[in-house]
């Protein structure tokens, strides 16, 4: 068995500690700041440090954050005026939500389509569900981004050796035609966006940010076991996030919770830095611990009927977007690669 090398042990070293503390100084200031919500800074920095595949530049963190501030503040603007005429914004909200998926399946850059899509899906169903909430929101994914950019400087500062290389798998397999994984992805996000609206659910935000992590995890270059590992770490990344709420309940100091965090995300960026599928299925298992986890902190202890219902409404929301997804695009490709019916031989002489 070969010694692994040391520089490369140090960079992987590095890689963890830098994810480790960014994503748990997120959650701890926006807990002691008393923003709402507050896993969303330590979201958005594990999602930039699974991404970034080298140390961002401070021109590089302005500009993700000028980033976020368009793709937060026009779909709230749009949701806004068009409160009146919902068929109209759930129809421009879907063709957003479609040329975001497509420029992600065109290796545009990702990080801005990823920021587009969440925020498309989020702010305009919190807008129509709760008013009250909604103009908090595009400040607070401002804010958090800002935040998370912040703690990753510092920590590359720290820790600034580089990752090994990562494999990335593709979202389309070789030959597929990327309008067509888009117009599949959007086509399955947006039931999950009229349930929301139709009954009036006002948790929307965890459950919708965590499905459009899912769907732009989804790889159908992957096997059906990959989509079924997706949706069990998101299923175990909640129930892990409402037991360290259970955890802290027994200890509820600010030194505990960042203990705790600290050593849940020690755990998540070993898998995370690995890349490939396991690095995907770790990611999102880690955004929903850090999601549910800080639903619970906000909302206090509840019955037990209470978060077994939360935590439905999390694994259902992600089992039928991956099982749709995969389910119809084995379908699509099936039917792309039937060869057409063969001619019958000709009768006459050549």
């Amino acid at each position: 068995m070969n010694a692994p090398v040391p520089g490369v042990q140090r960079a992987a070293t590095h890689a963890v500690l830098r994810f480790a503390v960014a994503v748990t100084a997120a959650f701890v200031m926006g807990e002691v700041l008393g923003w709402w919500p507050s896993f969303l800074a330590a979201v958005l920095a594990a999602v930039l440090l699974a991404s970034l595949p080298v140390r961002p530049t401070l021109r590089m963190a302005v500009g993700l954050v000028a980033v976020m501030a368009v793709v937060a503040w026009l779909p709230y603007l749009l949701a806004s005026l068009l409160r009146g005429v919902p068929v109209v914004l759930f129809g421009l909200v879907a063709l957003g939500m479609l040329l975001g998926f497509h420029a992600l399946l065109l290796g545009r850059p990702k990080l801005p389509a990823m920021l587009l899509l969440i925020c498309l899906a989020v702010i305009p169903v919190v807008v129509l569900t709760a008013p009250a909430q909604a103009a908090a929101l595009p400040w607070a994914l401002v804010r958090g981004m800002a935040l998370a950019l912040g703690l990753i400087l510092v920590t590359w500062a720290a820790w600034p050796a580089l990752p090994p290389p990562r494999a990335t798998p593709a979202h389309a397999p070789p030959g597929a035609a990327p309008w067509r994984l888009a117009l599949l992805a959007t086509g399955v996000m947006l039931p999950i966006l009229l349930v929301y609206l139709l009954f009036g659910l006002v948790d929307a935000l965890p459950v919708i940010v965590t499905t459009v992590m899912l769907v732009i995890n989804f790889d159908p270059a992957q096997s059906a076991r990959h989509a079924l590992a997706l949706i069990l770490g998101n299923l175990a990344g909640g129930l892990l996030g409402w037991c360290m709420h259970l955890a802290l309940l027994t200890t509820p100091t600010l030194p505990f919770l960042a203990l705790l965090l600290f050593l849940v995300s020690i755990g998540f960026a070993q898998r995370i830095a690995a890349g490939g599928a396991v690095g995907a299925v770790a990611l999102v298992a880690c955004n929903a611990a850090l999601i549910i986890f800080g639903t619970a902190l906000a909302t206090g202890p509840a019955s037990v009927m209470v978060w077994l219902t939360r935590l439905t409404q999390f694994a259902l929301a992600g089992a039928f977007a991956l099982g749709m997804m995969h389910l119809l695009w084995q379908r699509f490709a099936t039917v792309a690669a039937r060869p057409a019916a063969s001619p019958s031989p000709s009768t006459h002489a050549p």
